[in-house]
């Protein structure tokens, strides 16, 4: 018994000072694209197109998510649709297009369940300054469901990367709120 104790113990004290070995490169992950900080959040236009063809009513559906989500949170004093007769001073413009997707629909998810697969979309988003026309911010947001039989659909897909703009969307709004009393003091 003594002599097992004594061995853990000289165990313990040889791998004491050198504990766990850590990587010597920390992992980092990629973080969105930021070009430059907008001077207002007031006002955020919203745009939203597809790169593939025959995804009109994904679009919509996107566009419709990113608005509703942003006027929801209280956070904008205005959230629209850009129209090309609008010209604001001040505030930001949110350019989404959907760049990959792989569709799901009911009634696939209905007839074959899990093997129907899962859905998903990739969106890139791009944040522009309205007064400078210059670009704040580019990011990839990705929404999916799961691959199992009660999982959800394209619009289930198109919803959750909806979700994903609409964060990142506040994260940059909490950021310019911070630089901005960071410039007070």
């Amino acid at each position: 018994m003594k002599c097992r104790f004594f061995v853990f113990a000289a165990i313990l004290i040889l791998l004491g000072p050198t504990g766990c070995a850590t990587s010597p490169h920390p992992v980092a992950l990629p973080a969105p694209v930021v070009f430059g900080k907008p001077a207002s959040l007031d006002f955020v236009l919203v745009n939203t197109t597809a790169t593939l063809p025959d995804l009109q009513g994904e679009t919509t559906q996107l566009q419709d998510s990113i608005l509703s989500g942003l006027r929801e949170t209280g956070l904008f004093a205005n959230v629209e649709v850009l129209n090309t007769n609008q010209v604001q001073s001040g505030g930001i413009e949110v350019f989404a297009a959907i760049k990959q997707i792989t569709k799901v629909s009911d009634k696939a998810r209905l007839w074959y369940g899990g093997l129907a697969g899962k859905a998903e979309v990739v969106v890139q988003v791009s944040v522009s300054d309205l007064a400078t026309g210059k670009r704040i911010e580019i990011f990839d947001v990705e929404g999916h469901t799961g691959a199992f039989a009660k999982a959800g659909t394209t619009g289930e897909a198109v919803q959750k990367a909806a979700s994903g703009v609409v964060s990142e969307i506040v994260r940059l709004n909490a950021q310019t709120a911070q630089n901005a009393l960071d410039s007070l003091y």
